[in-house]
């Protein structure tokens, strides 16, 4: 018990918030998941992006380490992703995208601040920037089969991604004012993630189940597999590593369900990747704080 008691502050907080949407669909409740969102993609996420990268003591050398961090984990999981399709003889374009794409924001901003505080968060908001913007680019292309440029210039992320780093790169600070207000637009974006993500696990159906979990645990795998190969090349330590590693760890996001279904790319199979990788990280997310000695 001793081994564990260390990380329940760190998962439970997760879990109950998630918890919320799951019962506020059992009780029937209403969610306009379009307004949330816009909510959270157009205000919330922005601010937290400039109000934390803003604030917290980050250097200009350790946020380009963090982002080069964040290809090359992105990099190396859709090289393991690719061959493990061809192994396995399924469609590459229809999987190679949620094998990639873990749920860096939903899940892994709050187990990045409350393992690591503000500046695991600062170092998980590099890493969500990047994968946002590949996610969007990149994975709709796959799935799409066209390029996806205009979708990207117009997210709100990028444009808070260049604030906060002109502000990084130029040791600039907002007003006060401004920064508390981002800090109240931005403190709402992680519990409505979270809500959110509990919400949309309770309205998808694991289908062709076996194939599924089998492809959830893959996931997982994959994801780990290209953060470890992301801090061998680079040679990354202390913090910067722990955070690289947690973020690879983390199951198939929601989106890659809402894309699936956009682009007609099994969407039934992809939906059984989130479920099941979401419930299985419940476990190997611990070990793997364990491991890293939180």
């Amino acid at each position: 018990m001793s081994l564990i008691s260390p990380l329940i502050p760190i998962i439970l907080p997760v879990i109950f918030c998630a918890a919320i949407g799951v019962f506020w669909v059992r009780f029937k409740q209403p969610f306009d998941h379009e307004f949330v969102r816009r909510i959270v993609l157009w205000v919330g996420a922005p601010a937290l992006i400039v109000g934390t990268l803003g604030q917290t003591v980050i250097s200009s050398d350790l946020l380009q380490h963090v982002l080069l961090a964040s290809v090359c984990m992105l990099a190396f999981s859709a090289l393991f992703a690719a061959v493990a399709c061809l192994v396995l003889r399924i469609n590459m374009r229809n999987f190679v995208v949620p094998l990639v794409f873990g749920n860096f924001g939903n899940m892994g901003l709050p187990l990045c601040l409350f393992a690591f505080g503000q500046e695991g968060l600062a170092i998980g908001l590099g890493i969500f920037l990047t994968t946002t913007i590949a996610h969007f680019s990149f994975g709709a292309a796959v799935l799409s089969g066209k390029a996806m440029v205009k979708g990207v210039l117009s997210s709100p992320i990028i444009y808070a991604g260049i604030i906060a780093c002109l502000l990084i790169f130029n040791h600039w600070s907002l007003p006060v004012s401004i920064q508390n207000t981002l800090g109240l637009l931005g403190g709402l974006s992680i519990p409505l993630m979270l809500i959110t993500l509990g919400v949309s696990l309770s309205s998808l159906k694991l289908n062709a189940a076996g194939k599924s979990v089998g492809l959830g645990v893959l996931r997982l795998f994959i994801g780990l597999a290209g953060g470890f190969a992301a801090v061998y090349v680079l040679n990354l330590e202390g913090l910067e590593r722990k955070v690289v590693l947690l973020q690879s760890a983390m199951p198939a996001a929601v989106f890659n369900y809402l894309l699936a279904l956009q682009y007609n790319r099994e969407p039934d199979v992809v939906a059984g990747i989130v479920v099941s990788s979401t419930l299985i990280s419940f476990i190997s997310i611990p070990v793997l704080l364990y491991f890293l000695g939180v």
